[in-house]
């Protein structure tokens, strides 16, 4: 057996070192996606504590993008959930809910108990069955600083004639994502495509 050369040797060493960090890359994205958790729930345990349906006529919702605004099946309203808003510092991330009675010209905030953690890129559908539903999935939540990501893969529904949000368990769903498109189809969800950033 031949000696190894400095360039085998070079190529060996260069391998290493990308195998080290890729496991500090991915220890580091765990140890960040777990800090992201623990952000997430701190606000539903906020969130928690409401325990009454409180609703507010209101000046138009602050700025944002990456919302889902959606027609009110038996109404003339629109719905407004979620979104982001970046000021140049810090990201916040909402999980309100606004009405837009088109006729009276007016929005109302309306707080549910119990709601979906903050997002946005989600997508939302209204359903007429039951006096109107409103289901949620997917969409993302960002770090204040706006360099970590996670990726929601739950399903919500808000029952519009109960004013009551609830989390459906629906096993072997799609993957966590955000910036999806999800239609009605009959009885259907159709999700299609989306994103998910791993690191």
């Amino acid at each position: 057996m031949g000696k190894k050369s400095k360039k085998e040797k070079k190529v060996k060493g260069a391998e290493k070192t990308a195998a080290k960090m890729e496991k500090k890359v991915s220890k580091r994205s765990k140890r960040e996606e777990e800090d992201l958790e623990a952000m997430i729930a701190e606000f539903q345990n906020l969130d928690a504590k409401k325990t009454t349906v409180v609703e507010t006529i209101c000046p138009p919702p602050s700025a944002r993008l990456s919302a889902s605004i959606s027609a009110h099946p038996e109404k003339d309203e629109l719905i407004l959930f979620g979104g982001e808003f970046f000021n140049g510092r810090k990201t916040y991330l909402y999980n309100d809910l606004f009405f837009y009675n088109i006729k009276k010209n007016n929005w109302v905030k309306s707080e549910i108990p119990n709601p979906p953690p903050p997002r946005c890129a989600h997508q939302a559908v209204v359903v007429p069955q039951g006096g109107g539903q409103l289901w949620v999935f997917g969409g993302e939540f960002a770090s204040p600083n706006g360099e970590q990501f996670y990726h929601y893969k739950d399903l919500w529904v808000l029952h519009l004639a109960t004013h009551t949000w609830e989390n459906i368990k629906a096993p072997g769903g799609p993957s966590g994502r955000s910036g999806h498109r999800m239609v009605l189809s009959k009885k259907h969800l159709l999700v299609f495509g989306g994103f998910h950033e791993s690191n």
